[in-house]
């Protein structure tokens, strides 16, 4: 398979389709630079990232239900008649694993003992790691450091209480199930959008970058009100908001963010990052808040070495071959989840 899936971005079914071809793909060994196209096509929409962390999370969830392994086997063997090598089609076989997926995620969903549960979750991050979790309706929650955050999810509403740090929501869309985060007192209230929310220490600042959101908040208990200017009632894409502590409703100013400002501002979520004269020091520390595979400086000064180019984030022997074929980086590897860079003899 040597051409990119195509883009979808229109259409939930193909964007499923387009997914599982690309895990397809990835199963069986990307070519060079394939990877880094996958990344570029997962950061591209935030539906595509997250129709590939939804169709792997199902994978994983066959495993534990053998309820749907019999109609999971009998979709892919009645729709994809798969045949290899000899008339192997990846996107064929794809478009079948992603109406099997969704015949296995569906059974999970509305089963019975599912349908009026509450399922809550909790994670945390610590002060050197970031973590991205994909919910089970199909929303993406990137957690910055230092940040902890439960979700309750419900037949009627999508609930996460931001208790410290800085998370984006990629949020799915579903009218009959509002996203609400709270925060200090402060809820941002969506149904299919993107936004982040931050707990600082002088309030909580909200960023959309893409749709709209409700912003309100309740003081001293009393009913909730809207936090934002009457002649700005909603926040909109490339819009952000700070509200204080204890500030009255609706005192809170709107921002207009540039278009670099807000490329910025998502820097630390977005899988693809790109870097202009970036000392080394700061690309290691951005790598390793990533991955579970950890770069380490043996020399002060090479960190201060200036890079440049664009990266899939959790690509860290990639990034690592670049630096060692410009020669004079050498490669030691202490553990399995240690590289150490130092300068080349």
């Amino acid at each position: 398979m040597n051409a990119s899936p195509a883009d979808f971005s229109a259409y939930d079914d193909a964007i499923e389709t387009a997914a599982a071809e690309w895990l397809v793909e990835r199963e069986e060994g990307f070519a060079a630079g394939r990877a880094a196209q996958f990344a570029a096509w997962r950061a591209a929409d935030p539906r595509h990232e997250a129709a590939v962390l939804r169709t792997e999370r199902a994978l994983d969830l066959i495993g534990e239900m053998p309820v749907i392994r019999e109609p999971l086997a009998v979709r892919l063997t009645g729709e994809t008649k798969i045949v290899r090598p000899v008339s192997f089609r990846a996107p064929v076989w794809a478009a079948g694993l992603a109406a099997a997926l969704a015949l296995a995620a569906g059974v999970w969903w509305f089963a019975p003992t599912r349908t009026h549960v509450t399922t809550t979750q909790h994670y945390a991050t610590a002060a050197t790691r970031q973590q991205q979790v994909a919910l089970v309706d199909g929303s993406v929650v990137n957690l910055n450091v230092g940040t902890d955050v439960q979700v309750a999810l419900t037949p009627s509403a999508r609930r996460v209480t931001l208790t410290a740090g800085e998370a984006h929501f990629a949020v799915a869309h579903d009218i009959a199930r509002p996203f609400i985060v709270t925060a200090g007192g402060v809820s941002v209230r969506a149904v299919g959008t993107a936004f982040s929310v931050r707990l600082g220490e002088h309030g909580v600042e909200v960023l959309v970058t893409e749709g709209k959101v409700a912003v309100t908040r309740s003081i001293d208990g009393s009913a909730p009100a809207t936090a934002l200017p009457a002649e700005h009632p909603l926040l909109v894409a490339g819009e952000r908001t700070l509200i204080a502590r204890d500030a009255a409703p609706a005192s809170a100013t709107v921002e207009q963010v540039s278009v670099d400002a807000l490329q910025s501002a998502g820097r630390w979520h977005n899988p693809i990052m790109t870097f202009t004269d970036l000392p080394l020091r700061e690309a290691v520390a951005l790598f390793n808040r990533r991955n579970a595979q950890q770069l380490v400086l043996a020399d002060a000064a090479l960190g201060e070495r200036k890079i440049g180019g664009t990266f899939a984030a959790d690509q860290v022997e990639a990034f690592v071959r670049l630096l060692v074929e410009d020669g004079d980086i050498a490669v030691e590897r202490r553990a399995a989840a240690e590289i150490v860079l130092r300068r080349a003899p």
